[in-house]
């Protein structure tokens, strides 16, 4: 037996609670158990909790990756009784309460949170897109779609082929969701408006930036009145918005779209998500897209040792549709399941269930445009845009993180200059010229 493990059978006697995830509803948990009588460890592939409403300022050069992530050991290091475990969780054998891991001993548990989040979804097509549109859940996924653009337009700087350089001027954008609706804003302003006074080759009016949603509308889970007001304001920006077309092939010189032909240097994909393979390992109510159906309590149903909260699990709200993916959403469901495990592990009586949850609904479409549907009420422009910001630095970790966020939006609103115009990324990301 190694020494690792001879450490666990010592503590066999407390409970042994395991998170897997460091995302929002995996650190709300573990902050319910705060001063619990149990042996706490949080397993993540990364050393690092990420605010993730702000990848695509990362990978616009807005944000650097160090302002939208936080070590977790520093958020949890006044916990003596958590433990933090930087490796990946293979599989669930709730037959012997076992997390089966990538290397290592594996974990027994006697309580389970399963709180990995959801992954890009291709819609099949995994095998042959995912290196050409890139997607948007991880600091890497940021920093390479950053590489992808600045490198595309270093390309276009030095072509002196019109057909190449219009096509590196070309960037598509996949999913007219919230996050495909802000990255699309955010670049056209990055494009037109920051990189004429770096690039002086270039006829930057030549650039063409494409969203593309399958559906008849941009962001479905809006009103109609606020999704027309979308739309608008990104065509106003010079954008190029198609609606009721698939995405039918995605290649390394661009993009076919309801028959037509794209070529693009940059294609990014912001639509489609599904549950980890870890999700998929209990076997039991898994949807179509890999969620978890849990139970009112957001037990695994059989297993009320095993909880599923945040994207991973499939909840159905207050109007009957799944509860969409947002960070206030998995801090709620993880907070609950949080202080129903305490109250179980000092044998009083748990909470009640959760009360359906009713997020609000915000979006940034532009530079100081956004849309808020607010407790019953409609806001557009920039209250709703001040009001996105505002409401997603409360949730941000670190004050020091937010203090530079700040500064960073408020240079950007006066100046439209950006700092983080690097490409730091290995070349293998880059498609070839």
């Amino acid at each position: 037996m190694s020494a690792d493990n001879v450490t666990r059978a010592a503590k066999t006697s407390r409970p042994r609670v395991v998170v897997i995830g460091g995302g929002f509803a995996g650190i709300a948990v573990v902050r319910e158990l705060r001063g619990s009588d149990a042996e706490v460890t949080l397993v993540d592939r990364n050393n690092h909790h990420l605010f993730q409403p702000f990848l695509f300022q990362v990978a616009t050069s807005i944000l650097e990756p160090a302002e939208i992530a936080t070590p977790i050991r520093s958020l949890l290091k006044e916990m003596p009784n958590v433990r933090v475990e930087m490796r990946e969780a293979v599989r669930v054998d709730t037959s012997r309460r076992v997390v089966v891991m990538g290397e290592g001993d594996d974990l027994p548990y006697d309580v389970l949170v399963i709180a990995t989040g959801a992954q890009t979804s291709y819609f099949g097509h995994e095998s042959e897109w995912a290196r050409h549109a890139l997607g948007l859940k991880t600091l890497a996924d940021a920093v390479a779609a950053r590489n992808r653009l600045l490198t595309a337009f270093e390309r276009a700087e030095m072509e002196s082929d019109p057909g190449r350089q219009a096509r590196d001027m070309t960037v598509v954008v996949v999913g007219g969701g919230p996050t495909g609706v802000a990255i699309t804003g955010t670049i056209s302003e990055f494009v037109r408006r920051t990189l004429p006074a770096d690039f002086h080759n270039l006829d930057i009016r030549r650039s063409r930036i494409v969203l593309v949603e399958a559906g008849p509308r941009l962001l479905p889970a809006f009103s109609e009145r606020h999704s027309s007001y979308a739309t608008r304001a990104l065509e106003r920006a010079g954008i190029e918005v198609r609606l009721g077309f698939p995405v039918t092939n995605v290649d390394a010189a661009g993009v076919t779209v309801g028959g037509e032909r794209i070529e693009a240097a940059t294609v990014l994909w912001c639509t489609g998500v599904q549950g980890v393979p870890l999700a998929r390992t209990l076997g039991t109510h898994i949807t179509a897209d890999g969620k978890v159906e849990v139970g009112n309590d957001l037990s695994v149903h059989g297993h009320p040792e095993c909880f599923v909260v945040g994207d991973a699990a499939h909840v159905i709200g207050a109007d009957g549709r799944p509860v969409p993916g947002l960070a206030s959403v998995a801090q709620h469901q993880g907070r609950y399941v949080g202080r129903l495990i305490a109250a179980r592990l000092a044998s009083v009586a748990p909470p009640p269930p959760p009360e359906p949850y009713v997020p609000s609904k915000l979006a940034t479409i532009t530079r100081h445009v956004g849309i808020a549907e607010y407790r019953g009420r409609s806001i557009t422009g920039f209250p709703a845009w001040l009001m996105w910001g505002l409401l997603h630095l409360r949730t941000l970790a670190g004050g020091h993180s937010k203090v530079m966020i700040l500064a960073n939006w408020l240079r950007l609103l006066v100046t439209y200059r950006r700092s983080a115009r690097l490409v730091v990324e290995p070349r293998s990301t880059a498609e070839p010229g």
